[in-house]
């Protein structure tokens, strides 16, 4: 059984949009150095809290390691994620990107770049606690937005395969945005698909809807 994280009751959503593609396994290796393993998808995933009633956060899928923070790691993702959470996890109040960015314009002197947030630590390793710059965000936009925990999609891509398909794998974080403890770390990954088919990107985001809403 999942302990309950208790918050606020409701739900939000946003509208789907087609998604495109962008590769991101080699940059992720290489930001590992080569010396560890990155979690599988493939493998079986730790359970993430029971959400029901809480205030989340669900920041914008951040590009993998050596991206430029200005490119959307896959195109209409952050949609989709919105869209399946909506529908998987309806007991969650959810607070989307747009309602984040629209705070923020509000309050010219919070200067947090939800696009491109300093999500390094986890491309190195296992993260318990975050840190300074992220957790001053995190936890800024956090009473900025009444949002207690944030769902932080710390890197997502388009990941080929031998045979010229290939899957959108996203790596998640939820964060407490008050103590910056780290309470569930998930990998998963969409249907085998071509590069740039818009399924790719549903897929995965209602593979990620569909762990947490569990």
């Amino acid at each position: 059984m999942r302990r309950k994280i208790a918050g606020s009751n409701g739900s939000s959503g946003s509208p789907r949009s087609r998604s495109a593609p962008f590769v991101f396994a080699l940059a992720l290796v290489a930001a590992c150095g080569g010396r560890a393993r990155a979690p599988s998808p493939d493998q079986p995933q730790p359970y993430p809290p029971d959400l029901s009633g809480a205030d989340v956060m669900v920041l914008p899928a951040q590009p993998a390691p050596g991206v430029p923070p200005a490119a959307e790691p896959v195109p209409g993702l952050d949609n989709e994620i919105a869209f399946w959470l909506g529908e998987k996890a309806p007991r969650v109040h959810w607070i989307f990107p747009p309602e984040m960015e629209r705070a923020l314009a509000r309050t010219p002197s919070m200067q947090v770049r939800i696009h491109a947030l300093a999500v390094s630590s986890f491309h190195r390793g296992e993260v318990k606690v975050i840190g300074d710059p992220l957790f001053g965000d995190l936890r800024g936009l956090g009473a900025l937005v009444n949002g207690r925990l944030a769902l932080v999609p710390v890197a997502a891509g388009w990941v080929p395969d031998s045979t010229g398909a290939g899957r959108v794998e996203i790596r998640t974080a939820l964060i407490d945005t008050h103590g910056g403890r780290v309470l569930w770390f998930g990998v998963v990954a969409g249907e085998a698909g071509a590069n740039g088919s818009p399924e790719t990107a549903a897929s995965a985001a209602e593979a990620l809807a569909g762990l947490i809403g569990r």
